[in-house]
């Protein structure tokens, strides 16, 4: 449900933002997002079809690029990408023990919509 929503507002965004043409035909949509506001690439690549239906957008290639979020350990500073799967996306403040110093350790970034790009046909 999560994703059908964010992907309702992202195509909401993109057609009041947008000045496409008239009779214009959009090729692909690309969207860098964080890992973590899908619960699902599944399901945001379902919303996205649906969303899109009798728009300028009907029949788009998604092309998804993935933040990945971080760990970030404040108790010995070590730092490194998360990998997918390591963090529940439906936890508000994720945290996980540091692999370095076994102290908990924040999980930074992977949220939010940071770009939309339209290549035109």
């Amino acid at each position: 449900m999560h994703e059908h929503a964010l992907i309702h507002n992202i195509v909401k965004e993109i057609l009041t933002r947008e000045k496409l043409p008239a009779g214009a035909k959009v090729r692909q949509v690309r969207i860098r997002i964080g890992l973590l506001e899908m619960h699902s690439e599944a399901a945001f690549r379902q919303g996205f079809a649906v969303a899109c239906q009798d728009t300028p957008l009907a029949g788009a290639a998604l092309e998804l690029d993935l933040v990945l979020p971080s760990l970030e350990c404040r108790a010995c500073g070590h730092k490194r990408p998360c990998k997918e799967g390591e963090v529940d996306p439906h936890d508000a403040m994720p945290v996980m023990e540091c692999p370095a110093c076994k102290e908990l350790a924040t999980v930074r970034g992977g949220r939010g919509v940071t770009e939309i790009r339209l290549t035109l046909d």
